[in-house]
C-alpha cells in the first residue's frame, strides 16, 4: 500500500507477514499517542484481512471482497467508531449477533472498533467475551490511544501493535505531499501529530487555528478587543478555540523551560510573558481545560465564559 504513511509501514509489514504465515492472532490492538495513524493503520490491516487471497500478505486489490471493500459495501465488515460518542452495550450486542453467522461473501469477518477507550464498562465486558468465544473466522481490531483505559483481560487477548509516533521532519516531509500540507504544517504550534492536523484540515477548521496567534496578539497590544476575537465563536467551534489558546500557553510554559519556541509564536510569547507570570499561565491553562470540561456537562455560554477567560490575559 503505497499510499500510507511511512512511519505505519513497519508496523503493517510485520502484521501482513504473520497473516502469511497464518499465525495472525484472531484479535489485534492498534496503540499509539493520538492522532499519530492507529486508525489508518487498522484499516489498511483490516483490507488485507477482507482479501479472499488467504495465502497473500498484502490485499490482492481485485477479488470481489477487494471490490467491495474499496466500495465501502462489504457486509461482512463491521465498524465502531468511538469518536462519535459512547460505545454502549447494545452497539456490541447487535454487533456480535451479525458477526455470529457466516461469511457472507469472502472467508472472513472483521470487526473494527475505533477509539475503543469509549467503550464504557459493560460493552468492553462484552467485547471481552466476544474475545475468548471467537466467532469462526471473525477478526476483531481495536485502536486506541489510552490502553490503560482498556480492561488488562482485552489486552492481554490481543497482539499489540504498536504505533511509533513520528518525528518532526517525518511529518513535515509526509505533510507537504497533501492537499494544503504547507498551511497545515504552520499548525505546528498546535500538534504535531498529522493526522490530528489532517482531521483538523477535514473538518475546515484550519482558517480558526491559523488566525488565532495573531489575533492575540492584536488583543494584548490593544490593536484589537476581546469581541473582535470571539466574534466567529459558537458551542460548535468553542472546544477548538479553547484547544488552541491552550496549546498558546502550553508552548509558553514549555518555551520558558528551553524548548524550542514555534516561530508562529514568535511574536506573541513576549507579549505573553509582560503580561503573565509562568504561575499565571499555569492557572489560565488550567482553568481553559475547566472550561473544556465544563461545557459537555453544562450549557454554558460559550462567548460570556471566553470573554471572561481572555480578560484574565
Amino acid at each position: 500500500m503505497a499510499d500510507i504513511a511511512p512511519w505505519l509501514m513497519a508496523s503493517l509489514s510485520q502484521v501482513q507477514a504473520l497473516k502469511k504465515q497464518k499465525k495472525l492472532s484472531h484479535a489485534l490492538l492498534v496503540t499509539g499517542a493520538d492522532g499519530v495513524g492507529q486508525e489508518e493503520l487498522a484499516r489498511a490491516m483490516v483490507k488485507d484481512l477482507m482479501c479472499e487471497e488467504l495465502d497473500q500478505a498484502k490485499a490482492c486489490g481485485y477479488c470481489h471482497s477487494c471490490q467491495l471493500m474499496t466500495a465501502n459495501t462489504h457486509p461482512d465488515y463491521r465498524v465502531l467508531d468511538g469518536e462519535e460518542g459512547a460505545i454502549k452495550v447494545d452497539h456490541i450486542r447487535q454487533l456480535t449477533q451479525r458477526i455470529s453467522q457466516k461469511p457472507q461473501v469472502g472467508q472472513n469477518k472483521v470487526v473494527l472498533i475505533t477509539h475503543a477507550q469509549a467503550m464504557n464498562i459493560n460493552a468492553a465486558n462484552a467485547v471481552l467475551k466476544a474475545l475468548e468465544e471467537p466467532a469462526d473466522r471473525t477478526y476483531f481490531v481495536l485502536t486506541t490511544s489510552q490502553s490503560s483505559s482498556l480492561l488488562p483481560t482485552i489486552r492481554s487477548r490481543c497482539l499489540l501493535v504498536n504505533v511509533p509516533t513520528p518525528n518532526l521532519a517525518e511529518v513535515t516531509s509526509w505533510l507537504h505531499q497533501q492537499p494544503d500540507g504547507d498551511e497545515l504544517a504552520s499548525l505546528f504550534w498546535l500538534t504535531t501529530q498529522p493526522f490530528r492536523l489532517l482531521a483538523i484540515e477535514k473538518q475546515q477548521k484550519t482558517a480558526i487555528y491559523s488566525a488565532l496567534p495573531e489575533a492575540i496578539k492584536a488583543l494584548l497590544q490593544g490593536e484589537k478587543g476581546v469581541d473582535l476575537v470571539l466574534k466567529g465563536v459558537s458551542s460548535a467551534n468553542i472546544e477548538d478555540y479553547c484547544n488552541g489558546l491552550a496549546a498558546i500557553l502550553h508552548q509558553c510554559i514549555n518555551h520558558s523551560a528551553g524548548a524550542t519556541l514555534p516561530s508562529a509564536l514568535a511574536d506573541l510569547y513576549p507579549l505573553i510573558m509582560r503580561r503573565m507570570s509562568i504561575q499565571q499561565i499555569m492557572l489560565r491553562y488550567q482553568s481553559l481545560q475547566k472550561l473544556k470540561s465544563d461545557l459537555l456537562k453544562t450549557n454554558l455560554n460559550p462567548v460570556m465564559q471566553l470573554t471572561y477567560e481572555l480578560n484574565q490575559w
